[in-house]
């Protein structure tokens, strides 16, 4: 069998010669040629590819996004291509967990401002990024194990923007001091399996190091239960400090962390990740393509989600949003929404009225609609 593989790409049919080795052993990240060569020859698996799970070949032109697995694999484009392949089936699979990621969704919203995850502004010696979690501040009853996952699977994505925190990796800090055992019980072993699958197997991330710090005998009982399900090199990258920060700032530099963690950084502020997400959703110029994880939303309000008030028809009273009012949407958007808002409600307020005066003399309507009257049936206030 010649170890020589050819493969021709483009209207121009550009030839590259690419041995079985470099197929095997990967290419050298540090040079262009040879990240250009490796695309190419992951471009081309892709496209002969006859896996169910490559059905939908979109990401075949996104070199941005198929980049994001040559890092996670060291540009070892067999692997990089397992992996495609692996993260299609996992979204195939669990699609009723991973469809409508979003940052307006509410449960998610709640859970990165109680910090899950949390993203520290500074990276570390190694130019890797750092997230943290403060679990005491789970609040299990508003938001699941799952909505936690989601959150930071919508955090992973954004980062990966980043080449730096492609080429680089992460690491996780996960501080269990005043972590009950009421919110142990909470910890589903079918979701943590499937974050391990995901976070391990099928998602373009390298997490370097986990570091445990403050954690009770039953935070490392759970550990000992998924521990079978982890891969060698993830079981030695977790690192277990108890209540000794020290061992931890030997690991990772204390000026880059924050008072909570014994750093020498300003306290930890879980709303600072969260408006960025927030604001980083409302400068998108086109819809996320179908193979990221991320949906894009436009932050606004449409007339469908106003009613008019009680009594709206008099005094001139303001028309209540049903739910909380949301940032302005961009100037366009808001005349035409507002036309139509006015319309709505002004024929809402109308109709309304029109069945008050008809019914005026119907006690029995007038009582279906709230309507007081006085004895007599009439001198009634609305």
């Amino acid at each position: 069998m010649s170890d020589i593989c050819d493969f021709e790409w483009s209207n121009n049919r550009y030839r590259h010669n690419l041995t079985i080795s470099e197929l095997k052993l990967g290419f050298n990240r540090n040079e262009p040629t040879d990240r250009s060569r490796a695309l190419i020859a992951l471009k081309e698996l892709i496209g002969a590819s006859r896996d169910y799970a490559l059905k939908d070949k979109s990401c075949f032109q996104d070199d941005e996004f198929l980049f994001r697995f040559l890092y996670a694999r060291k540009f070892n484009v067999n692997e990089a291509f397992q992996l495609i392949i692996n993260y299609h089936a996992y979204r195939q699979r669990n699609a009723s967990i991973l469809q409508r990621l979003s940052v307006l969704d509410e449960t998610i919203q709640i859970a990165l401002r109680d910090g899950f995850p949390g993203v520290l502004p500074n990276r570390d010696r190694r130019g890797r990024k750092v997230l943290v979690f403060f679990t005491a501040n789970w609040d299990y009853a508003s938001y699941s194990l799952v909505t936690v996952y989601r959150a930071m699977l919508l955090t992973i994505e954004k980062l990966l923007e980043d080449k730096q925190n492609q080429a680089n990796g992460f690491i996780a800090i996960v501080d269990w001091t005043n972590f009950t055992f009421r919110q142990s019980s909470n910890l589903n072993p079918k979701v943590l399996k499937l974050m391990i699958e995901g976070l391990q197997d099928c998602f373009p991330v390298r997490f370097k190091a986990i570091h445990f710090i403050g954690q009770p005998w039953y935070v490392e009982a759970a550990l000992a239960v998924i521990r079978p399900f982890l891969k060698e090199k993830t079981r030695d990258r977790i690192k277990l400090h108890g209540s000794n920060l020290s061992t931890l700032h030997d690991c990772v530099a204390r000026d880059i962390l924050p008072t909570e963690l014994g750093g020498e950084g300003p306290t930890f502020n879980p709303l600072n990740w969260y408006h960025e997400l927030l604001e980083s959703s409302q400068t998108v110029t086109k819809p996320a393509p179908s193979y990221c994880l991320s949906q894009t939303q436009i932050y606004t309000k449409t007339p469908a989600q106003f009613v008019p008030s009680v009594g709206a028809h008099r005094k001139g009273a303001d028309l209540t949003p049903t739910q909380s009012p949301s940032p302005s949407p961009p100037s366009s958007l808001a005349s035409s929404n507002g036309a139509e808002f006015l319309k709505a409600a002004t024929k809402a307020a109308a109709v309304k009225i029109g069945v008050l005066t008809a019914k005026a003399n119907d006690p029995a309507t007038n009582t279906l609609l709230g309507v007081t009257t006085g004895a007599g049936g009439c001198g009634g206030d609305l």
